[in-house]
Order: structure tokens, then sequence, then C-alpha cells
């Protein structure tokens, strides 16, 4: 294989083509792919992230049960055939064939298999070997929890707290770049698919944290099933970035050309467009609280100067805004010319009250009167 001897924390970018196919048809067999079938930009983030990962883990290497890809390969395909299965009789099958390893070394590589393939950041309690992040979430991996199970959890939880939200329809400007010119969010890629969605921040200075990786999706999507992450999850996320990232709209595809992100995908599946947040289950409760800020009432003065949904509004704050700036100037300028009058009465009346006292019969003013 042509992964062989190939050092798990080395740098993933200098693979070359032949070796970047191998690797994600070790993650998805079922895709097949080969070099003519491969498109770099598809997967230039994918790649770049999971560089990322393993460079910020090189320090810690030997707290892993394998430094190798064909360890962590080997790994990956267990996990694949035993996902049903509790994550104590899954450590405890990987002793088996790595005797001299601890229980936590086969635990964290067993995480991190899990991390690079699903783009879900799991972890045991107590367990974590690597630099903290900000505004990660982490979901608890308990020990008789199957892969499978502790995948769902988190988002089956969102589905209940959707049943409550409000219902809107989906207009063309509610798109992500919608969202940074008229909410003034900052959107956040990440690397986590349980943040997707997710604000952060006071009102002000919110920010969206959006997943960064559609093609992980699109390739689980296309995992005959049963799929490890379930298939109308995939399919929600999946319309959730087709809807904030249209295709054929100029902005979009100019924000996306400077963030270096591919939303566009080559062979992609074919997924109803959703049309309103009734059309969503896992993702509703998140997608209604940006519909709230997207149609609700500026949060900040500088929102409220720059929000044109309302042009009538818009144009009565502006017109007004200019109509005391005129006003001001004007004021201004009339105060400046009456003053300078004022200055040229108050002069004249001076020579005259001198002339006058000038004219008298009494003795002149000395050093007024010449």
């Amino acid at each position: 294989m042509s992964l062989a001897n190939k050092r798990l924390f080395s740098d993933i970018q200098d693979f070359g083509i032949t070796q970047k196919c191998a690797l994600i048809n070790a993650f998805w067999p079922h895709l097949n792919i080969s070099e003519s079938d491969y498109f770099e930009d598809e997967y230039t983030a994918l790649f770049g992230y999971w560089g990322e990962v393993l460079k910020s883990l090189r320090p810690f290497g030997h707290e892993f049960a394998t430094e190798e890809w064909d360890g962590m390969l080997a790994i990956l395909t267990q996990l694949s055939f035993g996902r049903d299965t509790k994550k104590e009789v899954l450590v405890s099958d990987f002793k088996k064939k790595h005797q001299n390893i601890g229980d936590k070394a086969i635990a964290c590589s067993v995480e991190l298999a899990v991390r690079l393939w699903i783009g879900i950041n799991v972890r045991s309690k107590g367990l974590f070997v690597g630099p903290e992040k900000l505004k990660v979430s982490y979901i608890r991996w308990q020990n008789d929890q199957s892969l499978k199970e502790t995948v769902a959890a988190p988002f089956i939880n969102n589905r209940r707290k959707a049943r409550s939200a409000s219902i809107f329809l989906f207009d063309d400007s509610f798109t992500a770049v919608g969202l940074k010119d008229i909410c003034r969010l900052e959107i956040l890629w990440t690397d986590n698919l349980a943040d997707h969605l997710r604000l952060h921040g006071s009102r002000g200075e919110r920010q969206l944290s959006i997943y960064k990786h559609k093609i992980c999706l699109i390739n689980h999507r296309k995992e005959p099933e049963p799929m490890l992450i379930p298939k109308d999850l995939l399919d929600e996320t999946i319309c959730t970035l087709d809807l904030l990232f249209p295709e054929g709209d100029e902005p979009t595809e100019t924000f996306l050309n400077d963030e270096k992100v591919q939303m566009w995908i080559a062979n992609s599946i074919d997924i109803p467009q959703a049309i309103e947040l009734d059309d969503f289950e896992f993702w509703r409760s998140r997608l209604s609280q940006l519909l709230s800020l997207f149609y609700g009432p500026p949060e900040t003065v500088r929102q409220t100067l720059l929000d044109r949904r309302n042009t009538a509004q818009f144009a009565t704050i502006w017109v007004t805004i200019f109509g005391v700036f005129f006003l001001t100037i004007l004021f201004g300028v009339l105060s400046t010319v009456y003053s300078a009058k004022q200055y040229n009465v108050a002069v004249d009346s001076y020579k005259l009250a001198l002339a006058q006292a000038c004219q008298q019969i009494s003795p002149p003013l000395l050093g007024y009167c010449t």
C-alpha cells in the first residue's frame, strides 16, 4: 500500500496524489476513488485540517497506540466494523492485538481516528491529549456506549429542543453572506460537526460557527446503509450548507474564494431544497435562532444604519441623518455670518462713540482723540 511506513504525525501536505487517494479510500472504501476522479480543490480544506490536527499532536505521539498510518487505518477499519460495539469492548479487543500498550494510549488513538474520520470531537472522561482549542465542544463517549450511539446522541437532543421553534420561510437573502452583512455576524469555520450553526458572543459581537467540510458529509452520505452518521442528519446538514451558500450566487462565490473554502462539490448528491424551517429537525433549533436574529430588529447602532431590509425605514433614517447634518452646517454658517456682522457693528459703534466723545467741549481723551 502507498501509505506503508508513513509516519502518522508527518506533514500530510507533502503526500502525492496517489497517497492522498489511498488515504481517502481508506476512510471511505465505498468511494474507490482514482487519481482521475480526485479534485484537489474539494479536499484541500480537509487535508489541511488533518495536517493541522496531526501536527499539533506530534509532541504527544508517544501517548498514542500507534505513530504509523497503517496502525491508525487498522484502528479505523475495526471501528467501522464495530460501530455498534460498546467502547469498553472495543478497547478490550484492541488491547488483545496490542498487549504491551495501555488502555489510555488505545483510547487516545481510537478517539483520534473518530475525529479524523467523522469530524466529531469525542472524549472519554478524564482523557485528553494535545492543545485545548477555544469554542470547540466535545461529546462524552461513555464506556457503555457504542460509537454509533455516541455520535447520534447530541443531535437527537437538538431535535427534541426544536419542537417549540417558530416556523419561518427562507428567502433568497438568508445566506451566510446575508447574515454577515445584515446581522454583522463573524463567520467561524469549524471542523467539528457538533458545533455547526452554533452562535457565540453577545449582542453586537456575535459569531456563527459553520461546518467546513462538506466533502466529508457527501462521502459519508454515499456510504451503503446502515450509515454511522444518521442519513437524515447528513441530508439536513448538507441542506443547510446549500441554503447558506447557494450555488451561482456571486457574493457567496466571492466570499468562499476569499475564505478558500469549497462548498460546491462536483459529484454531489441530489437533496430536495428546503424552503421553510419545518423542513428541518436536527438543525431546526439553531436555524430558528438565526432566523429570529435575521428578521429581528437590529442589535447595534451600526447594524441599524446599514440594515437595508426595510427600504422605507432605511431611507427615513438616512434622510434624517443627512437632514440634521445639513441643518447643523447651515446653522453653523449662518451663525458665523451673523457673528461677523455683529463684530462689524460693534466696531462701528465703538468708532461712533469715540468720535462723539472727541467732539465734546471738554478736554479730549488722551490716547484716543488726536
